[in-house]
């Protein structure tokens, strides 16, 4: 298995998993909830069978969607399946052989996917770029975490063309120093929509984190190890914000267009009014 097929096929043996550990799980309380009520362990086994039934259903339709480029899933569905799944699907791995950074780069690669397939439907108005503090070079004396405008741009880490990509595109841009800190500028920066640049961990939860915001994970590279002078793909990062500033809904283009056009009407008239003014007071001259 490779890219996203290795999320997909731990998440369905872990659905398997899931599933006997439920009906062994039923099998050894249901004579004790017959004892209360013989009614009881029909009931629970009912909502054993209607859980394991969303779950797989949101894995099938994970699936559907990843290959046919078409967002299928119902509101909530992925994120049930996956913070069911995704525990499991990381065990299982590793029993397997697969590390943890391995499944969590393929659930990165799904992600994507799924996000990509909601093309032309993303509100794309507020995009936020969040980066690591990792990026920035590790004995610069200007740090940035606070703001971005401390940055003087002298090329000796990607920082400085980051901040240029985001002027291009007109988003915001944020550094932060870990989960926390990540979390706070959502809330406060209220995007709708994210491309984050972090390692599979830190991507990862972040994903799931900032659910229902849709969020294209770019993952950097770390030539010196982990959270020190690492860098990124920039050709990623801004394939990812031309994707996020193409995907408007074609009302929203439509309503720019009209804005466009209303203040280029406005300014036309205003030189009209002016013209007309200048001729009057020529006119007065004379």
């Amino acid at each position: 298995m490779k890219g996203k097929g290795i999320f997909l096929g731990l998440s369905a043996i872990s659905l398997f998993v899931l599933v006997f550990m439920a009906i062994f799980l039923w099998y050894l309380v249901a004579p004790r909830l017959a004892q209360i009520h013989i009614g009881f362990p029909l009931l629970v086994g009912f909502a054993m069978a209607l859980f394991a039934l969303l779950v797989s259903l949101g894995l099938v339709l994970i699936l559907v969607s990843t290959a046919t480029e078409r967002n299928l899933l119902f509101p909530g569905e992925y994120q049930l399946t996956v913070k069911v799944l995704f525990p499991i699907a990381v065990a299982v791995g590793k029993m397997l052989g697969i590390s943890k950074d391995t499944v969590k780069r393929s659930f990165i690669q799904v992600n994507n996917g799924l996000v990509r397939s909601l093309r032309g439907k993303i509100d794309s108005r507020r995009v936020l770029l969040l980066l690591p503090h990792c990026l920035q070079n590790y004995t610069c004396i200007y740090k940035i975490t606070a703001t971005m405008e401390n940055c003087r741009r002298c090329g000796q880490c990607v920082v400085g063309d980051l901040a240029k990509l985001a002027e291009k595109y007109g988003v915001v841009v944020s550094m932060a120093t870990g989960g926390t800190l990540a979390r706070r500028v959502i809330v406060e920066t209220k995007p709708t929509a994210i491309v984050g640049v972090a390692c599979e961990t830190d991507l990862t939860s972040g994903i799931q984190d900032a659910y229902p915001i849709p969020v294209l994970g770019v993952l950097n590279r770390r030539p010196y190890g982990p959270c020190r002078n690492t860098t990124v793909d920039l050709m990623r990062v801004e394939e990812a914000l031309r994707f996020f500033h193409n995907s408007r809904p074609l009302r929203a283009h439509k309503e720019e267009y009209r804005s466009e056009v209303h203040k280029s009407s406005a300014q036309h008239e205003g030189d009209e009014s002016g013209l007309e003014e200048n001729r009057e007071f020529n006119k007065g001259q004379d």
